[in-house]
């Protein structure tokens, strides 16, 4: 009876083993996982913060400056050539329509598609994370059923 009893006690012992070292590695890959999301979280954080550091700094210029100042540096930037106007001998007319200055909301455009196309990047991503997550998960599932399976089988 003796032999028996301390047969299951080893058997009980190595099976608790086993789910322990099974416990730690889900834990590591669960940890290695966090740190990866938290990674790609802080470098959008960082990312969109320089962007809107861009904007609001454009946006303090125009306030202080106005539009002409932000032209005006726009046309310093330019060589001579594009930053004169054309000179001509002619009188220049106006327009019989007045001539439509360029869209007040093509910014907004732009930052409507840039915001969508982060969006799907984003998506992508985070799909990419919890596709990789429940491989993971699956894989320490699998090799926790094997081990007790084996555990089981001796």
């Amino acid at each position: 009876m003796g032999f028996w009893k301390g047969l299951v006690d080893k058997v009980a012992q190595k099976k608790e083993e086993l789910e322990e070292e099974a416990k730690k590695r889900a834990a590591k890959k669960a940890t290695e996982m966090a740190l990866d999301t938290g990674k790609a979280a802080a470098k959008a954080a960082v990312k969109n913060a320089g962007k809107t550091l861009d904007y609001a700094g454009k946006k303090l210029e125009e306030a202080l400056f106005g539009e002409s100042r932000s032209r005006e540096s726009r046309s310093r930037d330019a060589t001579p050539d594009e930053a004169a106007p054309p000179s001509s001998s002619k009188p220049i007319k106006k327009a019989d329509k007045p001539e439509r200055g360029p869209d007040p909301f093509a910014k907004l455009k732009a930052d409507e598609v840039a915001r969508k196309e982060r969006d799907k990047a984003d998506k992508t991503a985070a799909k990419s994370r919890e596709e990789a997550r429940a491989k993971t998960e699956r894989e320490v599932d699998d090799e926790l059923a094997a081990l007790k399976k084996k555990i089981r089988g001796k």
